[in-house]
């Protein structure tokens, strides 16, 4: 195809493991057209990056392409030597990867960084330098003369992303290929990296290929989409084809699980039953078989035809041959996957019922310098205001969120509500308790009834203790040795469904949902009252995340817990949240019950949020005019005024003179905002 740049081709390939042999892809195709952005979908174990990384020829060592090809104008990527790869990658292919602060070189200014990048071309070192300060500029960098000087953990997460992109992009690379490129970015880091990567494209032509499993990111940037599901292409074809007439049992059964697209507010969501198969063992039929709701006996038996479909293709038994006329595929509307609604109903919560925490005034701070620096210098305030002035409160059987982008505070608060994080002034209080500032021997005993879910769920457990010794810890740390710890493993392991076979297994050896259970089952353990969890759901897949949900909504149905929850996926907090406090830069700006602040949001950055969130539909594309501009103030120049005024479309004289006090707007409801989006009568009726 003329307008093709790089085409695979019947490619197959396995990874050598001590479990046997891992069919990681079969038999892939599909084109990449010229000038368009193709997005790769699909779960965790899909293979998605492992197509990437073939074709840049960046695969383990244990890897072996077993049949196709990758061509690429006149070659086959495949066959290329180092020599070969070398000339390719970052001149004409280049990689944005998924974590900067691992791709980039901490060690390095970004000047040297991007001068490396360039070392192929005649150029002398300040024309190198002009041409890293443009980039940086071209990506939105501010003050992009200085910054250029600066390391990458001087950067935030979404400054240090829109870097990785301009080091990327500084060739000129006709291919580019990102590997989760939003994945730990919020709302509105995440809108600014989408517009930057289609301005790029349209800028120098540059055909782009992006891996995710967030389905609204795909519908917003991308023009083609490919389906994988456990190394094979489903179903590919044009997006709007994709997301308005999907084809493939498993397309619509991962639409139909993003909380996005689910207009019911319900504490239970959707999810795919059962998981990817082993792909050690032979496979026969249908790779979806075992989880699809639409099964057939020639599934199990019968490897199903490829059906050009619309703009693309599909591969499934309904779509071809006798099954081709029974209704396949449903109307749009018509679920497809089975909504497990079953189990138990959330406690209800009581007005009047006394908070089981309560967060009065709280602040948190962190030295900038030593105290002698700071008096050499003349600096009489060394440190700055992580969190600043916070309240609020969690009260029995109670979910309530936290919400706001990276920075903003959210972790330190939750460290500290633990007594992890020593607090500069406040008040809090458990169950009428103060804690604040107790000493670790008195605040032991109140770890039984608080735990804390971690936000990585890997790397919160120990690489060398096997998933039995992880979630029994907590009890041997505080005193149960009398208990038969291999029953209470085995009972915690049935209250997360996680499968006894799994006990004897390592981190290393744990998908990222089965890592979570293990973080939910060790949080479980000494039968807490509160549990903070941070990030409950990063990183998950739809279908998974949905698992983790559900699961932590009948915990808590059965055991009264009371749920703090850190997080900036606002399409889950719809579902889960009983009430929603949103912070930026250390300050709760608004807050009270989820329903309403979703529906009627009073703060300038509420509102940016909520609209912010990337719609699951290519027909429903954010405008510009809905998406923040600019990087949130560095702590160590916080404004005098409203800290979001340099961000606020809204914003007056007035808001940069003063911080804006805390306005109550009901009983159950206030913000921190000068001018509020609504009329505030408007807003005491809601309410």
């Amino acid at each position: 195809m003329t307008d093709t740049l790089l085409n695979i081709e019947g490619l197959s390939l396995e990874f050598k493991t001590n479990r046997g042999r891992v069919k990681a892809l079969r038999n892939i195709s599909f084109p990449v057209r010229k000038g368009r952005i193709l997005g790769i979908v699909g779960e965790s174990g899909s293979g998605k990056s492992t197509v990437l990384w073939s074709t840049l020829g960046l695969l383990a060592g244990n890897a072996e392409v077993t049949a196709g090809r990758v061509d690429y104008g006149d070659s086959d990527l495949l066959t290329l030597d180092a020599e070969g790869l070398r000339a390719l990658r970052g001149e004409e292919v280049s990689v944005v990867f998924q974590d900067p602060m691992t791709s980039q070189i901490p060690v390095l200014p970004y000047a040297r960084q991007m001068s490396d990048i360039l070392y192929r071309r005649s150029m002398s070192e300040a024309e190198k330098r002009t041409a890293a300060v443009d980039m940086l500029r071209r990506v939105g960098i501010p003050d992009p003369d200085a910054r250029v000087d600066a390391y990458p953990h001087q950067f935030s997460g979404g400054m240090r992303q829109r870097a990785g992109i301009a080091m990327s992009m500084l060739t000129g690379p006709n291919l580019l290929l990102a590997d989760e490129p939003t994945t730990a970015l919020d709302v509105t880091m995440e809108a600014q990296m989408i517009g930057l990567m289609r301005g790029l494209r349209d800028d120098f032509d540059t055909t782009i290929v992006v891996v995710s499993h967030n389905l609204g990111l795909i519908a917003e940037m991308c023009d083609d989409v490919v389906v994988m599901y456990a190394g094979e292409v489903v179903e590919t074809g044009e997006v709007h084809d994709i997301f308005h007439n999907a084809r493939h049992p498993y397309t619509r059964a991962l639409l139909e699980c993003d909380p996005a697209r689910i207009a019911d507010v319900s504490r239970k969501l959707p999810v795919i039953p059962g998981d990817i198969p082993d792909l050690t063992k032979p496979l026969r039929g249908c790779i979806f078989a075992s989880r699809c709701q639409k099964v057939m006996p020639a599934c199990r038996s019968t490897t199903p035809p490829l059906v050009e479909r619309g703009t693309g293709v599909a591969r499934c038994h309904l779509l071809s041959g006798p099954f081709a006329d029974g209704g396949w595929p449903p109307p749009n509307g018509e679920s497809t996957v089975a909504r497990d609604l079953g189990g138990l109903s959330p406690v209800k919560t009581l007005t009047d019922t006394p908070p089981l925490l309560d967060v009065t005034e709280l602040n948190v701070q962190f030295r900038t310098m030593g105290p002698l620096k700071a008096w050499m210098r003349g600096v009489a305030r060394p440190f700055v205001n992580a969190v600043l002035d916070v309240s609020l409160d969690v009260k029995p059987g109670e979910t309530v969120a936290l919400v706001g982008e990276s920075g903003s505070g959210k972790t330190t608060l939750g460290r500290t509500i633990l007594n992890l994080q020593a607090a500069a002034g406040g008040s809090v209080r458990f169950d009428g308790q103060e804690i604040t500032g107790i000493s670790e021997r008195r605040f032991k005993p109140l770890r039984r009834d608080m735990a804390m879910m971690f936000q990585d769920p890997i790397g919160s457990l120990s690489p060398r203790k096997s998933v039995r010794a992880l979630i029994t810890e907590p009890l041997l740390i505080h005193g149960t040795q009398g208990r038969d710890l291999d029953a209470e493993a085995e009972r915690l392991a049935d209250m997360v469904r996680l499968p006894h076979g799994f006990l004897s297994r390592y981190p290393h050896e744990l998908s990222g949902g089965q890592a979570r259970r293990v973080g939910v089952a060790r949080a479980l353990a000494l039968n807490p009252r509160l549990i903070v969890a941070d990030e409950p759901t990063a990183g998950l897949d739809v279908s998974v995340q949905g698992e983790i949900l559900n699961l932590m909504a009948d915990l808590q149905a059965e055991h009264g817990l009371s749920y703090l929850i850190i997080t900036h996926n606002l399409p889950v907090v719809r579902h889960i949240a009983d009430r929603i406090a949103i912070m930026y830069l250390g300050r709760i700006v608004e807050d009270g019950p989820a329903a309403q602040v979703f529906a009627n949001p009073a703060h300038p950055y509420t509102r940016a949020l909520v609209e912010g969130v990337p719609q699951p539909d290519p027909d429903r594309r954010r405008p510009e005019a809905a998406k923040i501009e600019g990087e949130v103030p560095s702590l160590l120049r916080r404004p005098k005024g409203c800290d979001f005024a340099s961000r606020c479309p809204f914003a007056r004289d007035a808001c940069r003179a003063a911080k804006p006090e805390h306005r109550n707007i009901s009983a159950e409801r206030r913000h921190a905002c000068l001018f509020p989006l609504h009329d505030t009568t408007d807003l005491t009726e809601t309410a």
